[in-house]
């Protein structure tokens, strides 16, 4: 699933990532950006602050070391230490003459100088969403206490960081096995979401199996470190309704089954020696559980409609993933169906579930590039400053 791919970080010789200075929001009306996978900066937490993403030196090279997180029974492996979320990715500068790439640069400014009272949300992406959505709530909680309850939120969520705020104003802070609330809404106006896998992505099985290249790094994110990431799991699928037989129809198989992974040798288990051990199956059964847990908590409900408005922009523009094919009972990942969408969600997965209602905006821009389009941009301060 290439949330970005950064292709052109390939060319990095001299390079800088800015930052943008945003002011504490004053008055009684907040906008909260949420950002999406992959999409800040991470540093350890030591004194060094060394920069894990993404930094010069790391695209630069094959790599060594991974962003995995770590798990009883894992094995030993170069990877990075304890890492902290340090700001949404911005923009990275290959020499002002040969090239740039704009992540949310453009929109922090623009949502810096034209959306009031804006703040940012920043997170480890790694963490499973359902904890970053506590968080999430914490910060509306923080930002109404602050202003004696007399505060109207709006939030701005990319990617997967709708299904994080998603979650917050359904639960708010507190558990999420019973019926949603909307205890995290309770100030909450108007939310809009941007390019947001709502059903899931069927394109990330790509990613569980032969990682996500960062220029010419293969080790940042390889199979192994998105294999202990519970946000990658929680961006597949949230039913196993992506299969079809080799005329294109739907068949059943169930992919959230640990056999279909260890048997199917899917992800690590491409490994032999891993899938007869027991410490990678308990970190499967984890995460395809922490999967399983988010979906249900955001799955379609009925009962009253949230109290604030919605708009939903959905990419159409772009060709990517829509199912794979299952051939003699076995599911094979090289010649997939395609659909419209935005490079990364499908236009057909990118709406939230009932009872939210929302307005709906298309655009042909991509996955990454609509939170920086001059149009989109416009649609979201109309909608969030209209009575």
């Amino acid at each position: 699933m290439r949330l970005f791919s950064l292709p052109v970080l390939m060319l990095l010789s001299a390079c800088t990532a800015s930052r943008v200075a945003v002011p504490p929001p004053t008055g009684e009306e907040v906008t909260v950006f949420i950002h999406g996978y992959r999409g800040s900066f991470l540093t350890s937490t030591d004194a060094e602050r060394e920069r894990a993403w993404v930094s010069v030196g790391d695209v630069l090279s094959r790599g060594e070391r991974s962003l995995a997180l770590p798990f009883p029974g894992q094995r030993p492996a170069p990877r990075f230490g304890a890492l902290e979320s340090d700001g949404p990715v911005t923009r990275f500068t290959v020499l002002p003459w040969v090239a740039k790439y704009d992540v949310y640069k453009g929109f922090l400014e623009f949502g810096r100088d034209h959306l009031p009272g804006f703040v940012v949300f920043d997170y480890d992406w790694r963490q499973d969403n359902r904890e970053t959505a506590k968080r999430l709530c914490a910060l509306l909680d923080s930002l109404a206490e602050a202003r004696g309850g007399k505060v109207k939120v709006n939030i701005v969520a990319h990617s997967m960081g709708g299904l994080i705020t998603l979650q917050c104003l359904r639960y708010g802070q507190g558990d999420d096995t019973g019926e949603p609330t909307w205890a995290g809404a309770r100030h909450v106006k108007r939310v809009v979401f941007l390019g947001t896998p709502f059903r899931g992505a069927p394109g990330m099985f790509d990613d569980f199996t032969l990682g996500t290249p960062v220029g010419r790094n293969h080790a940042l994110l390889s199979p192994d470190a998105l294999f202990t990431f519970a946000s990658a799991f929680q961006l597949l699928p949230a039913e196993s309704d992506f299969f079809v037989d080799a005329s294109g129809q739907p068949v059943a198989f169930d992919a959230y089954a640990p056999e279909a992974w260890v048997q199917g040798g899917w992800g690590v288990f491409q490994d032999a020696g891993l899938r007869a051990d027991p410490a990678y199956r308990e970190q499967l059964e984890r995460m395809l559980e922490a999967r399983a847990g988010l979906a249900r908590s955001l799955s379609e409900r009925e009962g009253p409609p949230p109290p604030f408005r919605t708009l939903a922009v959905v990419g159409v523009g772009q060709q990517l993933i829509k199912s794979f094919r299952v051939i003699d009972g076995k599911p094979t990942f090289e010649d997939p169906i395609i659909a419209a969408g935005d490079g990364s969600v499908l236009m057909t997965r990118a709406l939230p579930p009932s009872p939210l209602h929302v307005d709906r905006l298309e655009t042909k821009a991509d996955h990454v590039g609509m939170v920086g389009d001059e149009e989109v941009q416009a649609a979201v301060a109309r909608f969030l400053t209209g009575d």
